[in-house]
């Protein structure tokens, strides 16, 4: 099961960063259930995949400054 609890967890990051309403880091990362270390881990590897993601301070809130998107399939 932890195949679909990350598949979850990738497409809950996304459209939190999408909709810019992710909160802050440490709400981000509880929010998810895990650490902020682990988050920043996560966003590092979205960036790998071609997203450009900075977060905005008065908003509190992590967002895309291109269009990026994330089609995951299994077959």
């Amino acid at each position: 099961m932890q195949l679909f609890e990350t598949i979850n967890r990738i497409q809950c990051i996304h459209e939190m960063i999408l909709k810019e309403m992710t909160g802050t880091p440490q709400e981000f990362a509880e929010h998810l259930q895990i650490s902020r270390r682990q988050l920043y881990n996560i966003l590092d590897e979205f960036k790998y995949l071609g997203a450009q993601i900075h977060y905005n301070r008065t908003r509190e809130t992590f967002y895309y400054t291109n269009n990026f998107e994330i089609e995951l399939k299994i077959k």
